[in-house]
């Protein structure tokens, strides 16, 4: 019997014990996710610090109070007044935060991974820290060693090793760049009740191991979910060890605003009236088609588009565009993406 007739025979046979026809089993839905009655101790609700509920249920969250240690306390960013929120996935990212989730968070480029953590970093009151990974950034600035100080040898703690220390919420961005060597490292920190051991560090085991705060958060953020990148446009991504990919327990993906949030961040970010602003976006709209249908070989990410609109100030829309963005393409992409341009800007 071939693979497809087994499949087809197995098919029928969960049918029939169902009492339905392949053509009339439902598909599964997500169950209603309903927030609990009360709060636990020290908890508030999402809604009263976030300004609004989750499509998936209000639930309660802990906001951090002010460290009495400076050294935690200056880690803490500020809240950006200006800053658009994709609601849902800061209601995601909270809710990880709550349960010790270990978050992976993709999307394109510019849709707003490392800034959405920070806000809501910024909301809870929690520590902050960002790690920038690339094929060349070594263990050590992660991890720790040791450096001459004082005219001593001592350890000092890599980025790392700080956040688990302090309790901070630890960014790891553009993460599919990092080397096998770091993902190792990782690997403790990813698993339920992780630990960190550092092996270059003088002294006993007991030493060398880090038991990390409890408010202590992994969150890594990236272009791809680190199975590789199929698009070509993500130079260095590397496909990675399926037993890191395995540990996240939260995933979150982002995509670019709407054109009404969009349209308000350029206002919000620069002296762009609205009107011009909107054009923008329906301009940005056309690109972002252009390269997923393989036209172009670069997007406009809202950075970009910031870039374009605060250039206004110094020059027209159009040479503004120019020096931001049309530089950036070869001379045939630049072409069609003014022809895209005149469009919109007739």
């Amino acid at each position: 019997m071939t693979t497809a007739a087994l499949n087809d025979r197995v098919a029928k046979a969960i049918a029939q014990h169902l009492g339905k026809t392949p053509k009339d089993v439902p598909e599964a839905t997500a169950p209603e996710v309903k927030p609990p009655s009360t709060l636990a101790d020290g908890q508030v609700w999402f809604s009263s610090v976030f300004g609004y509920k989750p499509t998936f249920g209000d639930f309660g969250i802990n906001v951090l109070p002010t460290s009495t240690n400076s050294d935690v306390a200056r880690l803490v960013p500020s809240i950006d007044p200006d800053y658009v929120v994709q609601q849902n996935e800061a209601a995601l990212l909270v809710a990880g935060i709550t349960d010790g989730d270990k978050t992976l968070v993709t999307g394109p480029t510019g849709s707003g991974k490392s800034s959405l953590v920070k806000y809501v970093c910024a909301k809870l009151n929690r520590p902050f820290i960002r790690i920038n990974m690339s094929g060349d950034v070594e263990s050590a600035s992660l991890f720790g060693t040791l450096v001459v100080r004082g005219g001593a040898t001592v350890w000092e703690d890599g980025a790392v090793t700080e956040a688990a220390n302090y309790g901070a919420v630890c960014l790891v961005d553009e993460w599919e760049l990092m080397s096998p060597e770091i993902a190792m490292g990782m690997q403790n920190l990813l698993e339920d009740g992780g630990y960190l051991y550092l092996k270059e560090k003088p002294g006993t085991s007991e030493d060398r191991t880090v038991n990390p705060h409890k408010d202590f958060r992994l969150v890594f953020a990236g272009n791809t979910v680190g199975q590789g990148d199929t698009s070509g446009a993500f130079s260095g991504v590397g496909v990675q060890n399926t037993a890191t990919i395995d540990r996240f327990t939260n995933t979150i993906r982002l995509s670019y605003l709407s054109a009404k949030h969009e349209v308000n961040v350029i206002t919000s970010k620069s002296n762009v009236p609205g009107s011009i602003a909107s054009d923008m976006v329906r301009f940005a709209s056309l690109v972002r088609n252009a390269y997923e249908s393989g036209n172009i070989g670069l997007t406009m990410s809202p950075r970009t588009l910031i870039n374009w609109a605060r250039k206004q100030q110094r020059y027209n829309v159009a040479y503004a565009l120019q020096v931001s963005f049309l530089e950036k393409l070869t001379p045939d992409d630049a072409k069609s993406v003014q022809e895209l341009y005149s469009k919109v800007f007739a």
